[in-house]
């Protein structure tokens, strides 16, 4: 819950909007891409699942954890994952899953 209102969250805080904190994930983004992640940690970030990571569904654009080296991100595996984590990432899937082929009904009829 705390996740899904963050935005909200910044702007009671602030008084201002949330822009400032997605701008700032961007160069976040873009430093850990160029720069590559300091050695033994990694970052969340929204990449193409290959099917085989925490069971997450194939070709789904979702966040996982992610070293970087020479600009080419790779999977952190084997993270222990808990149930509500698990029914969380789930419902997280199943949703950018509908996203994604309501997208493409949208485009095939255009």
């Amino acid at each position: 819950m705390t996740v899904q209102q963050r935005g909200a969250a910044v702007i009671k805080a602030r008084k201002l909007s949330s822009a400032m904190s997605a701008a700032k994930a961007i160069c976040d983004h873009v430093r850990d891409i160029w720069f590559g992640t300091p050695e033994g940690e990694f970052v969340s970030m929204g990449v193409i699942s290959d099917g085989n990571s925490y069971g997450v569904p194939d070709d789904l654009l979702y966040s996982f954890p992610v070293v970087i080296k020479n600009k080419t991100w790779k999977f952190v595996e084997g993270l222990p994952i808990n149930d509500f984590s698990r029914e969380k990432m789930d419902l997280t899937a199943k949703e950018l899953t509908e996203e994604k082929e309501s997208a493409f009904e949208f485009l095939s009829s255009a």
